[in-house]
């Protein structure tokens, strides 16, 4: 039996040496995510979150992570990480740590407590389901490659937003989340204490196109990389024989780069995006820009985490993208569950 206590500053290390013996996959597709140095930095993007530790045999095993968000009605419980040491895996402890955060949720009488796990992470799903959760959803985890400057005529202003639009900004986002699961409208302050308050994120990382003076889409870019590096330690063996392809043809045209096995790749994640349903080419435009932008700075990928029905994902087919599913699974805890036939997905749940 493993015994829980809180996160000391000086777990630090030891968390992030059990992390990178941690991929998030299977055999065939494997993904480490490296948080630098101080593994609470993801945390802080939040204003309510608390880490536990496990200790056995005199030694920290594994950890968990959550917060607490505020629904229109009631809070709810977001887990952000389950780590157990491999060594010390199928003794209980990721259960005893779910069930922790479970304790907590149910201290502040949450409506429901909700993680999100990639496809094939096929024992945490085990354990998920195990412990009653339910999959709800699937989240498209989408990337390009930017591999050569998009040089289309623009047909709409593309600006970077200045503090009078925001308003106007708020009211795009607010309409094109409405409803959706896990949204809470913006106010033109909280949009903004939101946006600044994400390192490599800002109102300065923000751009809208405008129609005629009117803002008819919109959409921030984070460099979450100031927060992550990623790596494929497996990669599918249908990517290594598209990447074989891909090198014979680069010899005659520009194509798309796929990161090898073992290589760090940083990630630019398109957030808070929005646009009206008749103007789908903005949001391309936006897109473009984004790309461009990548191009000329050399970070070379891009993208985004989204609900699958997500009208953007029409607009990303068109950058021939390349996707993976992550599964929204989630338990009631002090109240009904809200319908996730379509959700909102906070960008600050995406470093996973």
């Amino acid at each position: 039996m493993a015994h829980i206590r809180p996160f000391r500053d000086e777990d630090n290390k030891t968390l992030l040496d059990i992390e990178r013996l941690c991929p998030q996959g299977n055999e065939e597709l494997a993904l480490v995510v490296d948080k630098g140095p101080d593994i609470t930095a993801r945390y802080e993007l939040y204003d309510n979150w608390d880490i536990r530790i496990a200790e056995k045999d005199n030694r920290t095993v594994g950890w968990i992570g959550w917060t607490v968000k505020q629904g229109i009605e009631k809070k709810y419980v977001y887990i952000a990480e389950v780590m157990v040491h491999p060594d010390y895996r199928g003794q209980g402890i990721g259960t005893g740590l779910i069930k922790e955060a479970e304790r907590a949720a149910q201290e502040i009488e949450a409506s429901h407590i909700y993680c999100y796990v990639y496809e094939t992470n096929k024992d945490f799903m085990e354990l998920c389901q195990y412990l009653e959760y339910t999959r709800q959803k699937e989240i498209r985890s989408i990337g390009m490659s930017a591999y050569r400057k998009d040089h289309t005529e623009r047909k709409y202003d593309l600006e970077r937003i200045n503090h009078k639009d925001i308003f106007e900004v708020v009211k795009l986002i607010n309409s094109y989340y409405y409803g959706r699961a896990h949204f809470l409208p913006f106010s033109t302050d909280s949009f903004r204490t939101y946006a600044n308050g994400i390192l490599g994120y800002g109102l300065e990382n923000f751009i809208v196109a405008k129609w005629k003076g009117n803002i008819v889409a919109c959409g921030g870019f984070w460099d979450s990389s100031v927060l992550m590096e990623m790596t494929y330690t497996k990669e599918p063996l249908m990517w290594k024989l598209v990447a074989n392809a891909y090198g014979i043809l680069r010899h005659f045209i520009s194509m798309p780069r796929i990161p090898s096995e073992g290589e760090c790749f940083d990630f630019y994640s398109i957030v808070n995006h929005a646009f009206e349903s008749k103007h789908e080419c903005a949001m391309e435009e936006i897109l473009n820009y984004c790309n461009n932008l990548m191009f000329d700075t050399k970070c070379e990928f891009f993208g985004t985490y989204t609900d699958s029905d997500d009208p953007l994902i029409d607009v990303l087919k068109k950058f021939k993208p390349m996707c993976k599913t992550l599964y929204l699974y989630a338990k009631p805890i002090a109240g009904k569950m809200p319908d996730f036939d379509k959700i909102y997905v906070d960008c600050r749940d995406t470093i996973l």
